[in-house]
């Protein structure tokens, strides 16, 4: 068993409820932490254990982009977003979990997006569920 929380996701060992979109190679949850103004804040990450973005092989990163990209579109019917931010940090301070991933996180007019966010929060599992479901239903739509 991996000791990877995001590798145990991938593999299906632990909260498989929780995955909006998943191919042979990449998968989507929401963040653990959400903005109170963003909702929807979402992973994209390969399945593979990955943990720095210039080791990722040229055809898994254009897949993680591609569903990148869609993810960017779902987040506009799934929560009525105007648009989004991604963004992807490598091995950055503070970082506790080193598998890569990118943000997709939605956004909205006046929502005071901030990096870093001191008000970021961890999310009720309950919360992400429901934002995982309807993440799924968008993508899935945008197919």
């Amino acid at each position: 068993m991996s000791e990877c929380a995001f590798c145990r996701i991938g593999q299906g060992e632990i909260d498989e409820d929780l995955v909006a979109y998943r191919s042979d190679n990449v998968f989507v949850v929401p963040a653990l932490k959400q903005r109170r103004n963003n909702p929807g804040h979402a992973l994209v990450l390969p399945l593979s254990h990955v943990t720095d973005l210039h080791d990722v092989p040229a055809d898994l990163l254009h897949e993680l982009f591609e569903v990148t990209a869609r993810v960017t579109s779902a987040v506009k019917d799934a929560y009525g977003a105007v648009g989004s931010t991604v963004t992807q940090n490598n091995h950055i301070p503070g970082q506790v979990l080193h598998h890569v991933h990118v943000h997709v996180v939605p956004r909205f007019e006046d929502d005071g997006f901030r990096m870093p966010d001191p008000a970021l929060r961890e999310a009720p599992r309950g919360v992400r569920l429901a934002r995982a479901g309807t993440l799924r239903k968008a993508l899935q739509l945008g197919a």
